[in-house]
């Protein structure tokens, strides 16, 4: 079977204010790559409709999207300011849910049978954005609404969530704190001083869902070596564990060594290395079942080809470039401690052990952290 691009020239409409990173020109230039290198002929085109407002409120309240909406009908040339970060124009309402909707055709496509994988390339991106909050760029939480949606409407039992943007899903995070169906796995960067000061160890899922929500917060530096190590010694004995049907990545780029966001330093090669990984991991367990949706990632220079990388990835077309970047010493020892931490819990008490053999390299939900992108 194929793979699928979801994506939607209204995504463009979208904007916040001047040179602000969540720009049009992240879609527009991944769009124009495709075309000029023909990768866009070479994998099924899916044109989204919006998300119908049912599914928006299973993840959020009715009075915070009558806020998003009411904010964009007055906006008529003007800009509402919901924080620091976050903007609404006359177009934000229309076009959230039209992110949402791509996300959803996505899943849709993919749980049916009738492609392999999808890449939705949507915005604006959604992880932040909790119940009652548009924040962090973010309006409604696209991939939460499109695992509720495949939970209430195609009988889904066990989702995997796995975000490898820069920073922490708070959102999708709140989400499914307490939902014992969906194994939600995030790495990113320290949130002590990054924002949104939430991802912690520590927060780990409450009641039936304890220890199924896992932060790995990897020190500025990290790159190649840390993500992959965390993948390959912790994230697949789980995945294999908990058995899930569907695994939905949230794929942030904003952890590209060439991004201004963020200090980590992963590669093209180590976005499709990662993606190689999950695909396999997906074959094994549930069918290839395996989706994709757009979260950060602001360099407009080395976006469109870290998306190449990995679409090409998804339609199984390895990436020759090599794989640099050490394991560091203190990503070792950070995930020793996530394994002490989720020894307290019920499901993971007969869990794999970490492999300590190998060798590596010598080197040196209260807000803790930074709640702003810019500040």
């Amino acid at each position: 079977m194929s793979t699928a691009i979801v994506y939607h020239p209204d995504y463009l409409k979208h904007r916040q204010v001047e040179q602000h990173p969540e720009c049009p020109e992240r879609l527009s230039t991944t769009i124009s790559h495709f075309q000029k290198t023909g990768l866009i002929d070479l994998v099924e085109n899916i044109t989204p409709e919006p998300a119908a407002i049912q599914d928006v409120e299973r993840v959020h309240s009715r009075e915070h999207i009558n806020y998003i909406r009411c904010l964009s009908e007055r906006g008529r040339g003007r800009f509402s300011i919901i924080d620091a970060d976050t903007y609404v124009c006359s177009h934000t309402y229309d076009v959230a849910l039209l992110a949402a909707g791509g996300v959803l055709a996505a899943g849709e496509a993919v749980w049916k049978g009738e492609v392999q994988n999808a890449f939705a390339l949507i915005r604006p991106p959604g992880h932040h954005a909790s119940y009652n909050q548009a924040t962090g760029f973010c309006y409604f939480d696209n991939v939460s609404i499109m695992v509720k949606h495949l939970q209430e409407n195609h009988g889904l039992k066990r989702a995997v969530i796995f975000d490898w943007d820069a920073h922490a899903p708070n959102g999708t995070m709140g989400t499914f704190y307490d939902d014992p169906s969906v194994l939600n796995m995030s790495i990113h960067q320290d949130p002590r001083s990054f924002y949104p000061g939430h991802g912690f160890i520590e927060e780990m899922g409450e009641g039936a869902g304890k220890g199924l929500t896992i932060n790995f917060p990897v020190e500025a530096g990290a790159g190649n070596g840390d993500f992959i190590y965390f993948i390959e010694e912790f994230v697949i004995p789980r995945v294999r564990k908990f058995k899930p049907q569907i695994i939905v990545i949230s794929a942030g780029q904003d952890s590209h060594h060439e991004d201004h966001i963020s200090q980590l330093h992963v590669t093209d090669a180590g976005y499709a290395k990662m993606t190689k990984m999950f695909m396999e991991l997906a074959d094994e367990l549930c069918g290839g079942k395996l989706v994709l949706e757009l979260e950060g990632g602001y360099n407009l220079n080395t976006l469109p080809v870290t998306h190449q990388a990995i679409t090409e990835q998804l339609m199984g077309t390895d990436y020759h470039g090599k794989i640099q970047g050490e394991l560091h010493d203190s990503t070792r020892h950070l995930l020793r401690d996530l394994e002490d931490a989720l020894k307290s819990t019920k499901i993971w008490q007969d869990a794999p052990e970490i492999d300590e053999s190998k060798s590596v390299p010598k080197k040196s939900f209260k807000n803790r952290g930074k709640n702003s992108f810019f500040s």
